[in-house]
């Protein structure tokens, strides 16, 4: 019969090794604050989010430096890009979104890319028709461009009622939706949605 186990005993224990986490990178302009933190949480302890925003930025200034940032990514992670064309298209209402979006697309071939639509600007409303022109060029220039890494996110589901008063920028309820929106994206859940009208799978 064998006796009480001691400390110089070995026991064999399995080694569980712990899965790598999914990297998700968020960069953006201000529309970008507080977005990652909302994304950690929808998405869970199996991703990583880190979240990198500069307020006011234009696009080229939000992803200058994607391809250092992102540089041991694979095809398991996520860049999300949420604003930046439109402190571009403000600055300039002839702005060109396809030589930056050319430009992200050879730095980040190695991994994914989400790229949020440009929002509405209730602030200035006159500038809506070049957003909504940008949004149309946005989806024909990942074709044109071969990008076939990144998705491009549809906002128009967001409505007045989930910007702020001043109409800029979103406000919570807002920006749940957008990282809903995003969330559902990266998980290949995406519901596109008709331009201005609310789809009411997304609440």
């Amino acid at each position: 019969m064998l006796g009480p186990q001691t400390d110089g005993d070995a026991i064999d224990q399995p080694v569980l090794e712990a899965k790598p986490k999914r990297k998700i990178l968020v960069l953006g302009s201000s529309h970008g604050r507080s977005i990652g933190q909302r994304l950690q949480k929808a998405m869970g302890d199996a991703y990583a989010v880190t979240s990198i925003f500069k307020p006011n930025a234009d696009l080229s200034n939000v992803t200058g430096d994607i391809g250092k940032l992102c540089k041991g990514f694979s095809k398991e992670d996520q860049v999300v890009i949420v604003g930046g064309p439109g402190n571009s298209l403000e600055r300039n209402l002839s702005y060109q979104i396809e030589k930056d979006l050319s430009d992200i697309a050879q730095k980040t071939s190695h991994t994914n890319v989400r790229f949020v639509g440009l929002l509405w600007r209730h602030d200035k409303p006159w500038i809506n028709r070049c957003v909504r022109e940008i949004n149309l060029r946005l989806e024909r220039s990942l074709v044109e461009v071969g990008a076939a890494h990144i998705d491009a996110i549809d906002v128009s589901s967001i409505l007045r009622s989930e910007h702020t008063v001043h109409g800029l920028h979103l406000n919570p309820r807002g920006k749940d939706k957008l990282t809903r929106l995003i969330a559902e994206s990266i998980k290949g859940r995406h519901i596109p949605v008709v331009m201005g009208v609310q789809n009411h799978f997304l609440g």
